[in-house]
């Protein structure tokens, strides 16, 4: 045998010995996500968007993992009042073997907003239409 065909060889078999180990420092971490999506497509104004998320946990635990997720769409002429509130907890698990383990906590939460003048137009506000609406019931 080649001394480099060994020394490749020697490599990895101590990457494989190695690899668990790392393996289980990184799944010893508490992580926590939450994934909640407020949309509104209109023309009555900016969307009254809230989005409370709290994440309570014990620094010590391990090997656990909580997911939220959360949609809300508005598509309309009046202004959207869209809200959101979570609560995640996560309590005990494994302990983990680093002595410093904080939780991993990610949060992805957009607001967005898409003016739709069409609808201003289409609005029961629009004077043009109430005058129609007002013809239409003196017939």
């Amino acid at each position: 045998m080649k001394k480099s065909s060994f020394l490749n060889s020697l490599s990895i078999a101590a990457l494989f010995s190695i690899a668990p180990l790392t393996t289980d420092l990184a799944a010893a971490q508490c992580v926590q996500i939450d994934t909640g999506v407020q949309i509104s497509i209109s023309g009555g104004g900016p969307a009254q968007q809230t989005n409370t998320v709290d994440m309570g946990n014990q620094n010590s635990c391990g090997r656990n993992a909580t997911v939220t997720t959360g949609t809300q769409i508005h598509v309309g002429p009046n202004r959207a009042v869209q809200n959101r509130s979570v609560r995640q907890s996560v309590q005990g698990g494994e302990r983990s073997l680093r002595p410093s383990s904080y939780p991993v906590q990610i949060q992805v939460n957009p607001k967005i907003h898409v003016d739709n003048p069409a609808d201003r137009l289409n609005s029961i506000n629009n004077p043009a239409l109430r005058y129609r609406e007002q013809l239409r019931l003196i017939e």
